[in-house]
């Protein structure tokens, strides 16, 4: 930063929202005779102070609900901080949402020539402008339908190809790339690394891989404040700490399931380490429901996962309660990314000479698979169980989400999109 003219400067802001039970509380409150409170505060931004040079791209990260979004729109104007300043040098254009300033009854032309007459653009500049715009977005005929026809896809092909042609000096977006497929995406960054390389970028992201690659410096915030500013890779690596912390924070107020107490007896005589199985939080559980993950463990070589590598034997054990005898059914999981990218899984449909069953009341489930070579880092495992002879046709019974967090540390390799990774070594038993 040092020797930069900031093309955005932001100085102690804080954004506080009232929130109000009930819409006539805000009356209320107002008129008041001895101003008696009834609002609860809520500070979505504390006290946040950074520069930005001109030319330079900065990223935005952090956990849902850590104030990103509403910095952004502060910076772009379109709310005001409660306290604090920011000061913007240069023509902005923004993508703060899908199509944010589009009228879904006009069609796409006629909002493109309304953006820039807002933008300050005359009739003739934006039919100069308008082709090259049509070009990038490749929307073809759509560009003369009404946007409320579109997909999100092309809405956000022709909102980003109309922010972009305005030749902004400030470019400010909020997650609209990730909308897009993978083809123009790889567009955006290439236009936005090769033609706009002395644009000043401001972008919010849940795609660490763009982070890392596009951004010269990056903000981490966590609760309305920033706790990291500086190099991509250690911002990323902050960011992955706080999500794993929050998983661990998370599974401490997990309230058990109540087990009978003859069930509870009867799986402890079977399993030694029982007392040691994770329960699964509520919240993290989804599907059907006749059939339940109550307890679980995901172990490696006898231990909890924290780290693992390449040949390493993952083993799962669940305890589940079916509310009747399942004969037709599928045990699964799947391992994600630290950005939430399914990177591998299977299920038991893949054994073909091995039919699973469940009986009324709990059951005790195992298997296992093993750790295939991928890229270092973060990972999280989900467990799932459904019902059904295919796998494009089955009930999902019960899928547990994220349930645990650990670090791959095999040395990095390429390895590119989703694969199946058998599981084997299946074994039920009836409480």
């Amino acid at each position: 930063m040092m020797g930069m003219q900031p093309a955005i400067s932001i100085s102690n802001v804080s954004k506080e929202y009232f929130l109000y039970k009930q819409p006539y509380h805000r009356v209320i409150e107002a008129f008041h005779p001895f101003k008696k409170s009834y609002h609860n505060s809520f500070k979505a931004l504390s006290d946040i102070s950074f520069e930005v040079g001109k030319g330079e791209s900065v990223g935005i990260i952090g956990r849902n609900g850590s104030g990103k979004s509403t910095l952004l729109q502060i910076v772009c104007g379109n709310l005001q901080a409660t306290s604090g300043t920011v000061e913007v040098n240069g023509r902005i254009s923004a993508l703060l949402e899908l199509g944010s300033g589009f009228n879904p009854e006009f069609t796409g032309r006629e909002n493109v020539y309304l953006n820039m007459a807002i933008l300050g653009f005359s009739q003739e500049e934006s039919e100069a402008r308008f082709d090259q715009i049509v070009d990038f977005a490749d929307i073809g005929d759509f560009i003369d339908r009404p946007v409320k026809t579109y997909s999100s896809g092309m809405n956000i092909r022709l909102a980003f190809s109309t922010a972009i042609s305005v030749d902004p000096e400030i470019l400010v977006i909020d997650e609209a790339l990730a909308v897009g497929d993978i083809f123009f995406q790889q567009k955006c960054v290439a236009h936005m690394k090769q033609v706009m390389q002395s644009c000043t970028i401001l972008l919010v992201s849940h795609d660490m891989h763009s982070i890392a690659n596009m951004c010269d410096r990056v903000v981490v915030l966590d609760q309305g404040t920033i706790v990291y500013e500086g190099e991509p890779a250690e911002a990323v690596s902050t960011y992955t700490k706080l999500i794993h912390s929050n998983l661990m924070k998370r599974a401490e107020k997990i309230v058990p399931h109540e087990l009978p107490e003859d069930v509870a007896e009867t799986v402890a005589e079977k399993v030694a380490d029982f007392q040691t199985w994770q329960p699964v939080r509520e919240d993290d559980i989804g599907g059907a429901g006749e059939i339940k993950i109550v307890r679980f463990s995901a172990t490696r070589n006898g231990k909890t996962i924290s780290t693992i590598e390449k040949g390493d034997r993952v083993s799962i054990r669940l305890l589940v309660e079916s509310v009747n005898r399942k004969d037709q059914v599928i045990l699964g999981y799947t391992v994600k990314d630290r950005v939430g990218n399914a990177i591998f899984g299977e299920n038991s449909l893949c054994l073909k000479d091995q039919v699973v069953s469940l009986g009324e009341g709990y059951n005790l489930v195992s298997y296992e698979f093993e750790w295939p070579e991928v890229h270092r880092g973060p990972y999280t495992l989900t467990l799932g169980i459904g019902e059904g002879k295919h796998a494009l046709s089955h009930v999902v019974q019960c899928w547990a989400h994220n349930i645990v967090s650990f670090d791959a540390i095999t040395p990095d390799v390429p390895v590119h999109g989703i694969f199946n990774n058998p599981l084997g070594n299946i074994e039920i038993s009836e409480i």
